[in-house]
């Protein structure tokens, strides 16, 4: 979470910014879709019971905090 956060600050032409936004294009292989790194954070801020949690990335001492919670939050 800690680093999801590093990321969204970053500006949208660095490359870790470009990987996190990106989505494939193209066919998919049969089966269960693979889940994304994102998706998977996101689940974990929905059990959290977070919302807004975009804006709250861009400020760096309330993210921290939220990420301290989520460390120790039982469920995660």
């Amino acid at each position: 979470m800690a680093w999801l956060g590093h990321v969204i600050r970053l500006e949208g032409k660095r490359i870790p910014k470009r990987a996190l936004v990106w989505k494939l294009t193209g066919r998919r292989n049969r089966g269960r879709l693979r889940k994304r790194w994102i998706e998977d954070i996101e689940e974990d801020i929905q059990i959290m019971g977070m919302r807004g949690w975009r804006k709250l990335c861009k400020e760096r001492a309330e993210w921290k905090k939220i990420t301290e919670k989520a460390k120790n939050h039982s469920g995660l």
